[in-house]
């Protein structure tokens, strides 16, 4: 199986630091590109909550889910592998299975739990959402 492009889904949890460092590992054998994904959902039971406050919340989401791909870049910038970062705004589940069905990476490398409130008992609720919507091969790491 040729790898060219590796889907990382991350969300600053030690499962997903652990997927970082064995994608720069798989990068850096097959030269493939690495693209790192943080999505932060700041929807919910919102409708009752001052729309000033609720613009807080979503800038200070966006900008964790920033520091956590900053600092997976700077892992994979030492690892000398080629990597792009995108911060989305939405639900993981969601968006993962998005990006999955595009057909566009030949392998998703991500943590076997992150830090949802609501896990799976074996998976994270998130990787079990990629798992049941995916077409190419998962890298589940501990």
């Amino acid at each position: 199986m040729q790898v060219s492009k590796i889907l990382l889904p991350i969300d600053g949890s030690k499962h997903s630091n652990n997927a970082i460092d064995y994608t720069i590992y798989l990068a850096r054998l097959t030269g493939a590109q690495v693209t790192a994904v943080c999505c932060y959902d700041w929807t919910g039971n919102m409708h009752e909550i001052v729309e000033t406050v609720i613009d807080e919340l979503k800038e200070k989401l966006q900008l964790q889910s920033q520091t956590i791909l900053d600092e997976a870049g700077r892992k994979m910038q030492i690892g000398e592998v080629n990597f792009v970062t995108q911060s989305i705004s939405g639900s993981p589940g969601t968006i993962l299975s998005k990006l999955a069905k595009s057909k566009e990476f030949d392998l998703i490398i991500m943590g076997s739990h992150g830090h949802s409130e609501i896990a799976g008992l074996l998976l994270g609720s998130v990787t079990h959402k990629v798992l049941n919507t995916i077409y190419c091969p998962v890298l589940v790491v501990p």
